[in-house]
């Protein structure tokens, strides 16, 4: 019997046979409870030792990993932290100072800047003298809770650091700064300063020279055609006649090619610059064709000009460069066409980039000598015709269709042509225009009277121009005087009175700037006079600043004899004459 059972009927139960029938028959089945409820609680304790040694061994395996786990991200902390090249330091506010609470990378390494070193070290004891200023001012505004970058040095190494606060309910707690070294950008970045520094001077170099090699070859050559032209018309046997109008014919191929070459130059310089005016297409279209037509009939060729009537009457474009291009066109369709045709169309292409903005579209179509396919790619090449021969027979450098393609990129368009050999050409170009063109500038009145009687005072430092304008203006009945540099045109407009000056640019002692700048600015009889810059340059800035200093014109040489007359015209109306 069940032990606990036994006891208890021998408490309770005293004097009482636990044998007889039927309580022998009830204690059995109660002790066989007992037995089997011991068995059930023996069982669940040895099932309670088992999981209980289970789980002991389960979350002692548990800890072990977590504690190696631990140790290795440390060690991969501590790993990336010393290894990466740049740099990380952590600092908090103590007393009126920073204190460096982390300092690790290779680059702190590198720098001396060991964690024995710079740890709990206050931010002036390792900071370097040279890059300290800036640093702690970055340190301070980190605190205040802004991010920010700032780049310092120690000794010859650049630094770029980056510092992000750390922030805690609302309060800076701790500021992290990550730094790499940017020696090396630096050099570059010097080295890039040099470099476009070097560039800008040999750019101004290249403007200088071919400002210079302008005025050399042009003065020159002024001379030239210009005596030419006058003996032309001279009384000359019709032998020397001829001569003459091929040395002109010559001289006006050689003005041709030099303009050629120093447009192209001044291209590839970057020094051509768009101005924008007020343009009519139609008026421009038939300027263009005034120029070619006498040669078009002399070859026994059709000269064709249509402007649609979807081209606006006027727009604003820079109407220069549009008229070199066609010229460039129109004047290659005449030289290469002996028999057919020559027409120039433009119509409307469609709006432009911009509301304001519309695209017309050139087409000058020859019925000339045509381009072989194969020859097709080198027809925009600088210095390249599609065939040698036809430079032979043809002449031309080569430069007109690229200097042509370049200007209008620049205009905001494309070009592009079609061609059979031996049946003709099609060149086609788009320029954006605007179509809201400014209203046309004011322009000087002029007169249709002789400019006889001017009195003229010619600055030029060349005998030859001298002689050269000498007789030009005896043939427009003016008289002349000449001064050879700027500082003798001064003191002679100081002195008299000169209906027109004309100012040479470069010459000696003084140039034309200096000295029409002088004379507009003394209280002499000359103060007023209409001052005409004579100049080789063709550079924009050139005429800009002539206009600046109070010039009221810009001629270029070689002269051309109907220019210089229009100027003395409009003198004659300053003069009263």
């Amino acid at each position: 019997m069940n032990k606990l059972l036994a006891r208890q009927l021998r408490k309770h139960l005293p004097g009482v046979d636990l044998d007889a029938e039927p309580l022998r028959s009830f204690l059995a089945a109660v002790d066989m409870a007992y037995q089997e409820l011991q068995q059930d609680c023996d069982h669940i304790e040895r099932t309670l030792e088992l999981t209980s040694n289970e789980l002991t061994e389960a979350n002692e395996r548990l800890r072990r990993e977590a504690e190696q786990n631990l140790r290795q991200l440390n060690e991969t902390y501590r790993q990336t932290l010393e290894l990466q090249e740049g740099m990380i330091l952590c600092f908090r506010r103590e007393g009126p100072g920073f204190v460096h609470t982390l300092c690790r990378g290779q680059l702190a390494t590198r720098l001396g800047w060991t964690p024995q070193r710079a740890e709990g070290k206050s931010a002036e004891t390792i900071l370097p003298e040279n890059g300290r200023a800036p640093l702690l001012h970055a340190y301070a505004r980190a605190w205040e809770g802004e991010s920010c970058a700032v780049e310092f040095a120690s000794g010859a190494i650049s630094l770029l650091a980056c510092l992000r606060p750390r922030v805690s309910e609302g309060k800076v707690e701790e500021v992290i700064v990550s730094a790499i070294e940017i020696t090396t950008l630096k050099q570059f970045e010097q080295e890039l300063r040099l470099a476009k520094d070097r560039a800008e001077r040999a750019d101004r170099a290249k403007s200088e020279f071919l400002a210079v090699m302008s005025h050399e070859i042009r003065t020159p050559l002024n001379a030239i055609l210009g005596f030419t032209e006058l003996l032309v018309e001279s009384e000359v046997d019709e032998q020397r006649r001829l001569w003459l109008q091929t040395v002109a014919s010559s001289g006006e191929s050689l003005r041709a090619l030099i303009e050629d070459i120093l447009d192209f130059s001044k291209i590839e310089a970057g020094m051509v610059e768009i101005h924008k005016q007020r343009v009519v297409i139609l008026d421009l279209v038939r300027n263009v064709k005034s120029m070619f037509l006498g040669r078009a009939i002399a070859k026994g060729i059709q000269f064709i000009t249509e402007v649609a009537p979807d081209v606006p009457g006027e727009c604003s474009a820079d109407a220069n460069r549009l008229k070199q291009i066609l010229i460039n066109l129109v004047g290659n369709a005449v030289k290469f066409t002996s028999n057919g045709l020559v027409r120039v169309r433009v119509d409307s292409a469609g709006p432009g980039a911009h509301p304001s903005t519309t695209l017309l579209r050139f087409s000058v179509e020859d019925t000339g000598i045509g381009i072989q396919p194969d020859h097709h790619e080198r027809i925009f090449k600088p210095f390249s015709q599609a065939d040698s021969s036809t430079t032979r027979v043809y002449g031309g450098t080569g430069l007109g269709l690229v200097i042509s393609q370049r200007l209008v990129r620049l205009m905001g368009g494309e070009i592009h042509f079609t061609s059979e050999a031996g049946v003709g050409t099609t060149f086609v170009f788009t320029i954006e225009v605007d179509r809201a063109a400014p209203a046309p500038a004011p322009r000087d009145k002029t007169f249709t009277v002789a400019p006889y009687g001017l009195h003229v005072l010619v600055v030029e430092d060349r005998i030859a121009n001298q002689q050269l304008m000498r007789e030009i203006l005896n043939r427009f009945g003016c008289n002349s005087e000449f001064a050879d540099n700027g500082r003798q045109a001064v003191d002679s407009a100081a002195k008299r009175k000169y209906d027109i000056i004309i100012m040479d640019l470069q010459m000696p002692e003084m140039d034309g700037f200096d000295a029409t700048r002088l004379i507009r600015a003394q209280p002499g009889p000359s103060r007023d006079a209409r001052i005409v810059a004579l100049t080789a340059s063709t550079l924009s800035e050139q005429h800009s600043r002539c206009r600046e200093v109070g010039m009221d014109a810009v001629l270029t040489k070689p002269l051309r004899f109907e220019a210089l007359k229009a100027e003395l015209a409009l003198a004659v109306g300053n003069s009263g004459l």
